[in-house]
């Protein structure tokens, strides 16, 4: 969804220097779009700067909080401020630097609720065009922030009062931005406060069964996508987006202990995640690859948790359930893993951080050996799967690791304390415990690019590096300055420090 009026923000360019509040926006949004290109080839005309398009993203990074410092920035009651800190913290997440992009997604909320944003009586005063952008802020970071509370079990800001959703365009865009996005805030508006509370545990009041079923059946209504004219891009946010959704709902049921294998409503059943599967690789199949690749980091998460938690499921279960065969319940002859692992292969970044966990994870469990296969086999040469078929690759270091989220309850299985890894999967199972190994984080670049983006957009190096302590080693790479700081120890996470 676009937050800026794309003529203002051209006219200020074009016209006259920029005040420090616009060199903030727009170092963040050159952050925002460079981060989204990790793991793809830098052009040739541009090879002789940065090593790699993080290393690029890292430095307008450096360049965004360095401009926030040479004003109050905390004064700063501009909207361009809100929507660079959204910027900077959507940077950080696809940088897999969840902490931070935590941080600076409360910075926006923060700074939008000081501008009350979330009045609806604010916009009387506005400018047709200045409410427009204001209120679609608002709405990209109350899904947002819901997205982050339940991938992250973080609390929520937005959850007294809300504007209307915005229902006007500006002059120069197409009618199908406006019914895509529409859509896909009317998905996160049924999970409200209260579900959040409970999926988070900060309530001690249980969710009715009524309520799992009803919600249930709102996300497996399908999406008017086929009357609407919209773009495939917008399709697979709003449709994994709702396959990401049913799924969150069944864990929250789960962690109430309301499941059982005898229950009368399908979405109250253990296997009830196969079927959410199915439904997601029925979108996969529907959509082009770069419709998917578009969003980023965070619509893969989404496919990863549908894959990890199917994989769960069949384990837990063992034999008693089968899965893609034909004449099954929820398959007809096609394998939604193999989908899955196709599309998590996308990019360098999802390969490695996704695809090769499901792998690795598959591999594990007899129960769940008809996935076990080759990392070299049908998936060689997808973004270096075949290079990475060793489960030794992996090892405790991603800072974000935590405890799993829930327990399967009924039906003997039983809740395992020995088990840690991603937020939201199932814990527990028949047998054996869980061992789930997350993937190896990227190694970061630190330090900056040397050199700068003056008033007239032209970079000027400078003749001493930034960004390394002293005493530091480093190595020069590429034919500019650029510095890299050595390898940063990965941090072991024991049953003390999760």
């Amino acid at each position: 969804m676009p937050l800026i009026h794309i003529p203002t923000l051209r006219s200020s360019i074009v016209a006259r220097p920029q005040e420090m509040y616009e060199k903030n926006l727009i170092y963040s949004l050159c952050a925002l779009t460079s981060t989204h290109m990790s793991g793809k080839s830098i052009p040739l005309i541009l090879a002789s700067y940065p090593p790699s398009w993080e290393a690029a993203g890292r430095f307008f990074l450096d360049e965004c909080i360095s401009v926030r410092q040479s004003y109050d920035f905390v004064e700063d009651r501009s909207l361009y401020a809100v929507i660079s800190s959204y910027f900077v913290s959507t940077a950080f997440f696809e940088l897999n630097q969840n902490k931070k992009s935590w941080y600076y997604l409360r910075e926006a909320l923060t700074m939008g609720q000081d501008l009350r944003f979330d009045d609806e009586n604010t916009y009387a005063s506005l400018s047709p065009t200045d409410a427009l952008c204001m209120r679609r802020t608002f709405w990209i970071l109350y899904v947002t922030e819901r997205s982050f509370a339940i991938l992250r079990h973080k609390p929520l800001t937005l959850a007294r009062r809300t504007p209307s959703i915005p229902d006007t365009l500006h002059a120069y865009e197409a009618p199908e931005i406006h019914s895509g996005f529409t859509h896909l805030v009317n998905s996160y508006h049924l999970l409200d406060a209260s579900f959040v509370d409970s999926w988070n545990e900060s309530t001690s009041h249980a969710t009715a069964i009524a309520t799992y079923t009803t919600l249930q059946q709102q996300l497996s209504n399908p999406h008017p996508t086929s009357n609407l004219s919209l773009t495939s891009i917008q399709k697979a946010d709003i449709l994994v987006t709702q396959q990401w959704l049913r799924l969150i709902v069944w864990q929250s049921s789960m962690r109430q202990g309301l499941l059982s294998s005898t229950a009368e409503d399908e979405s109250m059943t253990f296997q009830y995640p196969l079927k959410i599967a199915h439904s997601l690789l029925d979108v996969i199949s529907s959509l082009p690859t770069s419709s998917i690749e578009v969003h980023g980091m965070g619509i893969f998460e989404k496919i990863f948790e549908i894959g990890n938690t199917m994989l769960d499921v069949l384990q837990a279960c063992g034999n008693s359930l089968n899965l893609g065969l034909p004449g099954e319940t929820y398959g007809v002859g096609r394998d939604p893993f193999e989908m899955f692992i196709k599309t998590l292969s996308q990019t360098p970044n999802s390969q490695r951080q996704y695809a090769a966990l499901l792998l690795a994870k598959a591999r594990e469990k007899p129960e769940i050996q008809r996935f076990n296969m080759p990392l070299g086999g049908p998936f060689a040469g997808h973004n270096g799967l075949s290079n990475m078929s060793n489960t030794e690759d992996f090892e405790y270091g991603n800072e974000e690791t935590g405890p799993l989220g829930g327990s399967m309850a009924g039906n003997g299985i039983g809740s395992s304390n020995s088990m840690r890894g991603w937020r939201g999967s199932i814990v527990g199972e028949i047998g054996e415990g869980l061992c789930l190994m997350p993937p190896v984080p990227s190694r970061e670049w630190r330090g900056s690019i040397v050199g700068e983006i003056g008033d007239d957009g032209v970079y000027t190096e400078n003749e001493e590096a930034r960004g390394v302590d002293d005493g530091m080693s480093y190595a020069w790479v590429g034919s500019k300055d650029v510095v890299w700081s050595p390898e940063i120890n990965d941090q072991i996470i024991t049953e003390e420090n999760v």
